[in-house]
């Protein structure tokens, strides 16, 4: 009976723990939003418009799934003007970054020692309401 009881807690712990690292979204430690719906400083007339702009961990998810990723270089530095913005922290393969997903479908996620942006285009925007 008492090794029927062990065997049982063990197998409900390592479920648990299985379930855990299939949506890793649902722990605060791996997804945080830090700021949602603001505006760049230099359009403040934007500040209503963007309060708007909200990212959840679905949308997150989405995005990072469908949104390609690009090198800044072959981007025009005018999608940093892109009023509206949420910003957070994430964990991508157990490393630390912080994003910002821009209203125009433009994601930066960078820490220390890389950067890379993903671009949603028009499948991508289908598929990920809100973004663009």
């Amino acid at each position: 009976m008492k090794i029927t009881y062990i065997t049982m807690l063990i197998g409900f712990i390592l479920m648990l723990s299985a379930c855990s690292s299939i949506f890793p979204w649902g722990d605060s430690e791996q997804f945080t939003i830090i700021e949602q719906g603001k505006n760049i400083d230099n359009r403040p007339n934007m500040e209503e418009v963007c309060k708007g702009f909200y990212i959840s961990p679905s949308i997150f998810d989405a995005f990072f799934e469908y949104a390609s990723i690009t090198h800044e270089e072959t981007l025009n530095e005018r999608y940093k003007s892109l009023p509206c913005y949420s910003s957070g922290i994430t964990y991508i393969e157990e490393e630390k970054f912080n994003w910002i997903i821009r209203a125009g479908g433009v994601g930066e996620f960078y820490n220390e020692t890389q950067s890379f942006t993903k671009v949603c285009g028009i499948a991508c925007c289908a598929k990920v309401d809100g973004v663009c």
